[in-house]
């Protein structure tokens, strides 16, 4: 089978992680789902008030921000439509930043979201931090993964929808491409992708998982080290789900959110 990104499948919107477990509220506070009118469609993560990280690749049929939102602070990916608390926590997109080297996946498959109005934060919404360099990250076995994709091929998350959580581990890029050279298929890892899973399969991300947050936890805090992007199936063995390195984009996730200013707006009680 080929490479295939992780956004939701035609008008299928739910989807979760493989080899996965119903998280809690608001121990991914950073969580969002990316919806396409409404319906949940990638993840996304909250780096501050006003900016969401996602993946360039759940764009690339629909560049206009007006059709996009960001639902922050539910476990579902189809809150109720009477969830009030769920209609004040969604945020419409105001402007979509690609990577400027995006030319289609597999590589640097990263996208900026500026949100229209100020994330409330929470109990249950908070941002991730993210640093410039993962490299003491690197062959940790103890990262998560969250998201609302598909529990094995061809296998939707069922209802309630619930966000799902799975522990991965970070396998280093020559390992990972020594997996991927192995018969049948091949496929260079390099520039900014990095690989998450565990050897024997069944652990991984998977359709509608794409945008979502890859972390790691260092002396209490998380960082976020990789957004899902894209795999060979999932779960399979010797075939770890590719992740983008945010790292790599350190400097220009930096530079567009000191050039775009977010509107100060006063404090509403």
């Amino acid at each position: 089978g080929g490479a295939s990104p992780r956004r939701a499948r035609g008008p299928e919107r739910e989807g979760r992680l493989m080899g996965g477990k119903d998280a809690t509220i608001g121990h991914w506070p950073w969580q969002g789902s990316l919806r396409l009118w409404g319906y949940h469609f990638c993840g996304a993560s909250l780096l501050n008030r006003r900016w969401a990280l996602s993946a360039a690749h759940c764009f690339e049929n629909n560049r206009n921000p007006f059709h996009w939102s960001v639902q922050f602070g539910e476990l579902s990916a189809a809150p109720s439509i009477w969830n009030l608390q769920a209609y004040y926590n969604r945020y419409n997109v105001d402007q979509i930043f690609l990577s400027p080297h995006y030319l289609g996946a597999p590589v640097y498959d990263i996208a900026l979201l500026k949100l229209s109005s100020s994330v409330t934060y929470t109990k249950y919404i908070q941002p991730i931090c993210v640093m410039a360099s993962i490299s003491e990250f690197e062959n940790r076995s103890d990262c998560w993964v969250t998201g609302w994709g598909d529990i094995e091929e061809e296998l939707s998350l069922p209802s309630p929808y619930t966000l799902q959580e799975v522990q991965v581990g970070i396998i280093n890029t020559t390992m990972c491409n020594h997996l991927f050279s192995m018969p049948d298929f091949r496929i260079d890892i390099w520039g900014d992708m990095i690989c998450a899973g565990e050897p024997q399969g069944g652990k991984d991300s998977c359709f509608g998982d794409s945008g979502g947050p890859l972390v790691c936890e260092k002396k209490g805090l998380w960082y976020q080290v990789g957004v899902v992007s894209w795999g060979v199936g999932c779960g399979r063995p010797n075939r770890p789900g590719v992740y983008t390195n945010i790292s790599v984009h350190y400097k220009w996730i930096r530079e567009v959110l000191s050039v775009e200013p977010a509107r100060v707006e006063p404090r509403s009680f």
